[in-house]
């Protein structure tokens, strides 16, 4: 971060970037090996064993919920209703969301409510006990854990996450594979990455950097984690993926549209986008006086 151009603080930032087949582009130096949580970037492949054993066609949904499903939503009304829809079409209430309140108190206005709705309507699709869905051991967490080595083409650390789901750590390397794969995935998984691409404000929210990246860009698909991760697939099966080591929301964005313009010619100039490319820095009365600068060096 410059302040009247002089430096003021430092963000590391690290980058990976692959190849359709999932090798490695190019990164910064070590980033490919560096263990790094999904968080909610796990969400369109938590999502897709549902759409698979076809959860959506028994309960009337369609892509504006599978979005949110796959979503870390802003809790505007329209991010709520989908949300309640998906309790109510399995027979549910918002009493069985375990992923705790969001900024209003109800748990439909947590970030990821529609995470939880699909994965609770998959528990009555095929007969799990719902009560008992967040457990480690639970037959919904082990689907999920199931889809996402298959994906990482790793056997992912886990933890817990935020919300009561599991995060799963992998190479940053991965990481970026795991976008290419979304980006070109066809079958259930390509459903999902279609519903983002279809919805992207229903993915986070008008403004936020996935859900501008994807307006920006046809085809792309993107999603943020917390701690500052993102990934990005693109439809040839290209991936990447960004994550400040600090956890540093300021200096991740910039890098990571930065990364996409240079490694794979992607414009990502859309209006939305500004103020996550190029971060400014004002004063308390709202005077410019600095700024956030990118600056990368990728090893091939």
């Amino acid at each position: 971060m410059l302040r009247g151009g002089l430096v003021e603080s430092v963000h590391e930032v690290c980058v990976a970037a692959v190849a359709a087949d999932g090798s490695v582009l190019t990164a910064t130096d070590g980033a490919a090996d560096l263990p790094v949580f999904l968080r909610s970037a796990a969400k369109p492949f938590q999502a897709a064993p549902a759409v698979a054993a076809g959860v959506l066609e028994r309960f009337g949904l369609d892509d504006r919920h599978l979005a949110l499903a796959c979503a870390s939503h802003l809790a505007t009304p329209e991010h709520v209703a989908l949300a309640e829809e998906m309790l109510a079409a399995a027979g549910l209430g918002e009493d069985a969301l375990q992923c705790g309140p969001g900024d209003d108190g109800r748990a439909v206005a947590h970030m990821c409510s529609g995470n939880h709705a699909l994965g609770l309507a998959f528990c009555v699709h095929v007969g799990w006990p719902t009560a008992s869905y967040l457990e480690a051991g639970h037959p919904l967490q082990e689907a999920y854990r199931v889809a996402i080595a298959e994906v990482a083409g790793v056997t992912p650390e886990e933890a817990g996450d935020g919300c009561g789901m599991r995060a799963y750590r992998v190479p940053l390397g991965r990481y970026a594979a795991m976008f290419g794969a979304l980006g070109a995935a066809g079958g259930a998984l390509g459903r999902c990455a279609a519903s983002m691409r279809a919805y992207p404000e229903l993915v986070r929210g008008a403004g936020e950097i996935d859900t501008e990246l994807m307006r920006a860009e046809d085809g792309l698909v993107a999603k943020v984690g917390a701690e500052a991760t993102i990934g990005v697939g693109l439809t040839d099966g290209r991936g990447l993926a960004v994550k400040a080591k600090d956890g540093s929301w300021r200096g991740m964005e910039p890098v990571a549209v930065h990364a996409l313009r240079v490694v794979f010619g992607v414009a990502a100039d859309g209006p939305g986008l500004a103020r996550h490319a190029a971060p400014e820095v004002a004063d308390a009365r709202g005077r410019v006086v600095g700024s956030v600068e990118a600056r990368v060096a990728l090893l091939r």
